[in-house]
């Protein structure tokens, strides 16, 4: 089956930097994702390979000629800068543009890649499966949406293109990920009860103790006060994350905030 390919090159790009210290190697991402698409999950020939980036930023000089001489159309977008340190472009935008004028453009393409972790391609996601495409997606593994996973047909990471080993998760990381967990679908989550998960025993030991008072002193977790449903007298002490705090938004990524709340955890 023929395969299109579209790639957020920058979104790729930034995302690797952040978790391994480097963009990746681009004979080597190519020929991976390449490769991917060809012969894996019931991929064919690539027909189309477009790549998304602000090519004028100083982090990219070289690239739009690197890319076009292995077969890839670069596909300029602006980017911009924000006061918070960000840096947003439109390639999103871009890419479903793209790949739904595709879809109307050649039927006969029927498999369509898109390398970009990004929940915003979820509703062009949706609209090229109710076509009765197949839609293979690819990301950094911990930088990736996970609400995007439910509406593809595969999903891989760049790692796993790429035959990297993601570093280890920090024990402070994984904690912020215990707890953004804990707080889906609750109206709040008591401090005991997640020293208890976190410790995964009803006595908790020193280091869990040790981790969260410090995390609650580097303003990472929020405590507060809520009603006690078994004794009003003695309030619970509850605990939140501090979502714009600089480590937890990169833990998180772009991983929604707990959802809607339902039910109490004290």
């Amino acid at each position: 089956m023929k395969t299109a390919v579209f790639m957020d090159y920058e979104n790729i790009y930034w995302s690797m930097k952040q978790q391994y210290g480097s963009g990746p190697d681009v004979d080597r991402f190519i020929a991976g994702v390449r490769d991917l698409a060809e012969h894996k999950h019931g991929g064919g020939p690539v027909c189309l390979m477009q790549a998304y980036a602000d090519f004028d930023h100083e982090e990219f000089r070289g690239l739009l000629s690197d890319l076009q001489r292995r077969s890839v159309e670069p596909r300029h977008v602006f980017s911009k800068n924000y006061e918070d340190g960000t840096r947003k472009n439109a390639a999103d935008i871009e890419m479903s543009l793209d790949a739904l004028e595709l879809m109307y453009t050649r039927p006969d393409i029927e498999v369509f890649l898109l390398v970009c972790g990004d929940r915003d391609m979820i509703q062009v996601i949706r609209k090229l499966r109710s076509r009765g495409k197949l839609v293979h997606v690819v990301a950094v593994e911990r930088t990736m949406s996970k609400d995007v996973m439910s509406f593809v047909n595969h999903f891989t990471t760049i790692e796993t293109v790429l035959g990297l080993v993601p570093p280890q998760m920090h024990d402070m990381e994984m904690m912020i990920r215990r707890l953004d967990s804990a707080e889906y679908g609750k109206p709040f989550v008591g401090l005991k009860y997640f020293l208890r998960t976190l410790s995964g025993s009803e006595i908790v030991d020193r280091k869990t103790y040790e981790l969260v008072n410090q995390a609650i002193s580097e303003g990472i977790i929020e405590t507060y006060k809520v009603p006690n449903p078994k004794d009003e007298l003695f309030p619970t002490t509850a605990c939140r994350l501090n979502r714009s705090h600089e480590l937890v938004r990169r833990v998180l990524g772009s991983v929604a905030p707990a959802g809607a709340k339902s039910s109490a955890t004290a």
